[in-house]
């Protein structure tokens, strides 16, 4: 195989789009053998953690029960400090939201914009359709660019190994 800058054909350019082609699938087949071996270390790995995890669950729920049973110490201190780790209840707030489409329209109804998250950001495939003055006038302009692509003909080149 020639060297790339020694290209001075169309033949030297195909032959370097076959080489591009085979670097592609060569690089596709050892990515593609390494998730296969990184899942299957991950099923490994999840079937060995999956006694020791319903362990766990077992174990803070048991806890979980213990501490409801005596609820009532938690009265004054709210957290106990054990030497292997801490028990504690926290007084959390949360919002409960049956329907998000009817909670933003009520919202803006009763005028509490404020609360509402909005992101506004330009829509550029939109924007293609600007002219370029409005363009300007809202700090945009129109790129053009002539972008080469090279593109193997993958299926070409697999027949042909």
């Amino acid at each position: 195989m020639q060297k790339p800058t020694d290209i001075k054909t169309w033949d030297g350019v195909d032959s370097a789009l076959r080489r591009m082609g085979e670097i592609d699938i060569a690089v596709e087949n050892i990515q593609g053998s390494m998730t296969l071996k990184i899942n299957e270390l991950n099923a490994q790995a999840e079937t060995k953690a999956e006694g020791l995890k319903k362990e766990r669950q077992v174990i803070e729920k048991a806890i979980t029960a213990f501490c409801e049973e005596h609820k009532h110490e938690f009265a004054k201190t709210r957290s106990k400090e054990l030497t292997f780790g801490v028990v504690a209840y926290r007084v959390t707030t949360k919002i409960a939201i049956r329907s998000i489409k009817a909670c933003v329209a009520a919202m803006k109804a009763f005028k509490l914009k404020k609360y509402l998250r909005i992101e506004e950001k330009p829509d550029k495939e939109l924007m293609l359709n600007l002219d370029d003055q409005t363009l300007a006038k809202v700090g945009a302009a129109r790129k053009t660019e002539d972008n080469l692509r090279i593109e193997p003909a993958m299926e070409k080149i697999k027949e042909a190994a």
